[in-house]
């Protein structure tokens, strides 16, 4: 399954000094051969960093665990390479490996400093330590090559990752509506896409150097003493890596696969129900792509959402049902039945016992609690069962099956949290839910696989494949026409203040504004009562404030060019923080007087959702001194205290009570 950043950092953040050792633990193996093209470790490292540029973790400290793990899974390579040696003299897999291939080119023209490369080139950060063990690099020369590559690695991930976590939320509101969400879609899907086809070109190889290593190893003659000792214990171990049947190797992966899984949501519950950074990173996130809902993104993604409801589940269900039992495909008819029926059960149990609100963000009308997503488990559970299916039907390849699945479960999910229909936590562990059930459906179709079977007449085979095109179409038109219930257009919950002025005191609300990943930014210095947002607008700009609408994302990475190549940066240039998990809704800025070097002075106001018995709206709003971009990259310039900005904080407020308005200022 794989995992987002969203998941990994409060994940990492709740276990305190133990996240060094969990850091460490991932680099190590993406440095092994063996689990180097599974484990997200460069992902975990970078989450490091940003956990390190909060301030939960030190970064040097970091740095060094990750060079200890990466050095010791480069160690570890590099003696399995040693111990496969004589049984990988001439196979085949081993030739024609794209990875292997790249790690022995990279060693022919580089030599030695090949580790150095290759530790940030994805897979071959294990494949170059394995590589120079083939090619008979000594033992002391790899050692100190080795150690000398981590330094680099453990040093320029993190950072990557310190500095990801400055300019994220930065990045994230800045982001124009459609192209931010559409683009971040096409990126990860991409990504999934590039990981997918990565494990399947390596998966023979890998086979092939277990076979090897198991070779190796049955020669060693300590472990043939063992085996002599104890020939039931040993019986049973060789025959759970048997290939001939089922209970093999076969089960082995499964049981493996199903207990990780069974893990790996356990913890998710558990980040739930006791971290709270999950559920406010989930509501600032849906707050968010509130405020960038795009109608065009709404229509595709409602088709999309639609086709993974039951609108679209339940016509492939049931036209692949009767085909499969007019092919009497028995096994694989039962396997589907296990998927989708325990699945729908036990999200139905997991609904009711969490009982999760919906957000009242939500594009269309759910009854049904938010977590976990039914919509996200039944993309995993029923439809990559029936790409599973279709693999065993030899309708498509393995790779084909594969990728489909994961576009088909990413872009249902994908639908689920860009519509607030459900919370990415909601998704991730729906995930999780369907993957269980994905798992003992397939072990029910491997186990009677084996079994002999009448193959298909001519009739029946005519007769099934209509039976699932009517389905398709089905789905299709379903996910097209069905008029879903939508929830009224969105009435934030107002209640009523007597003394604006004294809001802060009287309720509990964030005293400081927020960049997206949660980095402390500005106090809130101003609260204004105006009539409604136009009024406080039209105040500002009456005051000598420039109006200063969102940036999209090209015009933010003009501005981080110019101040790189030192020219005057775009005036005005305003980007939103985050107060009460909402992004700053006006902005504002006095006219630059200088270059790309200048501290700017910028207001951002949020509506508090306060009113006055008149009905007038309570501004909360921040006045800062800042770099326009650099504030992003430098915590310590934000929010400090300044003589110049009191005093632009005190002029700002005679200004807008010369309008009308009702202002109080906070030190």
């Amino acid at each position: 399954m794989p995992l987002s950043l969203d998941q990994i950092l409060p994940s990492l953040q709740s276990l305190g000094l133990w996240t060094y050792w969990i850091i460490a633990l991932f680099a190590l193996l993406e440095a092994v051969v063996l689990t180097g093209i599974v484990v997200p470790g460069t992902l975990v490292v970078i989450a490091g960093g940003m956990l390190a540029q909060r301030g939960t973790l030190d970064f040097f400290d970091l740095a060094w665990f990750v060079a200890a793990g990466a050095v010791i899974g480069g160690e570890i390579s590099f003696r399995l390479g040693r111990l496969a040696t004589g049984g990988l003299g001439h196979r085949r897999a081993l030739a024609g490996s794209h990875h292997a291939g790249r790690a022995a080119d990279l060693l022919r023209r580089h030599g030695a400093f090949a580790m150095v490369i290759g530790r940030f080139l994805g897979p071959l950060a294990a494949f170059v330590p394995f590589s120079a063990a083939l090619a008979g690099m000594t033992q002391r020369r790899f050692s100190a090559w080795n150690a000398v590559s981590a330094v680099p690695y453990a040093l320029i991930l993190p950072a990557f990752g310190y500095a990801s976590g400055r300019a994220l939320g930065t990045l994230g509101a800045a982001a124009p509506r459609a192209l931010a969400v559409a683009g971040a879609g096409v990126v990860v899907l991409a990504f999934l896409w590039f990981v997918m086809a990565r494990i399947r070109r390596a998966l023979p190889l890998l086979a092939e150097i277990a076979g090897a290593l198991r070779q190796s190893l049955l020669r060693k003659p300590p472990v043939r003493a063992v085996l002599a000792r104890f020939p039931r214990l040993s019986g049973f171990v060789a025959a759970r890596f048997g290939t001939e049947r089922f209970l093999g190797l076969t089960a082995t992966i499964l049981v493996v696969l199903f207990l990780y899984v069974v893990g790996v949501w356990t913890e998710s519950v558990f980040d739930f129900l006791g971290d709270s950074d999950v559920t406010t990173s989930d509501n600032r996130l849906a707050n968010m792509l509130f405020a960038m809902r795009d109608p065009h993104l709404v229509a595709v993604l409602g088709w999309i959402t639609d086709a993974g409801g039951r609108h679209g589940v339940l016509p492939m269900l049931a036209g692949t049902g009767a085909a499969l039992l007019i092919l009497r495909r028995f096994d694989l008819f039962i396997g589907v039945a296990i998927a989708a029926i325990g699945n729908q059960l036990t999200v139905t149990l997991l609904k009711s016992f969490f009982d999760r609100p919906r957000s009242a963000l939500g594009y269309f009308v759910e009854t049904s609690g938010s977590f976990p997503s039914g919509h996200a488990a039944g993309s995993v559970a029923v439809w990559a069962m029936l790409f599973y299916v279709g693999w065993r039907m030899r309708l498509f390849s393995a790779g084909v099956a594969a990728i489909a699945a994961v576009t088909v479960a990413f872009l249902i999910g994908f639908s689920r949290v860009y519509l607030v229909e459900h919370y990415l936590s909601d998704v991730l562990n729906g995930y999780l839910v369907g993957a269980l059930w994905l798992i003992l459906g397939v072990a029910w179709c491997e186990w009677r696989r084996d079994r002999p079977r009448p193959p298909p007449a001519g009739p029946r085979a005519w007769a099934a494949a209509g039976c699932l095109a009517a389905a398709l179409a089905l789905t299709t038109y379903f996910a097209f026409t069905t008029a879903n219930p939508l929830n009224p257009p969105v009435d934030p919950a107002t209640r009523i203040i007597a003394q604006p002025a004294g809001l802060f005191e009287a309720q509990p609300l964030a005293d400081s504004t927020e960049s997206l990943v949660g980095v402390a930014r500005q106090r809130v210095n101003l609260i204004v009562t105006a009539p409604d947002g136009k009024a406080l607008a039209t105040a500002m700009q009456n005051a000598g404030w420039l109006d200063a609408p969102r940036p999209g994302l090209g015009r933010l990475a003009a501005a981080v060019f110019d101040d790189v190549t030192g020219r005057a940066l775009p005036d005005p240039l305003v980007i939103p923080t985050f107060w009460d998990d909402r992004p700053s809704t006006l902005g504002f800025a006095m006219p630059a007087s200088g270059g790309s070097d200048d501290q700017r002075l910028h207001a951002r106001f949020w509506d508090s959702r306060f009113r006055t018995a008149r009905g007038e709206t309570v501004f909360v709003g921040t006045v800062t001194r800042e770099d326009p971009v650099e504030w992003a990259i430098d915590d310590d310039a934000a929010g400090l205290p300044n003589p110049d900005v009191s005093k632009v904080l005190s002029r700002l407020a005679a200004d807008l009570r010369e309008s009308g308005l009702k202002v109080t200022t906070r030190p």
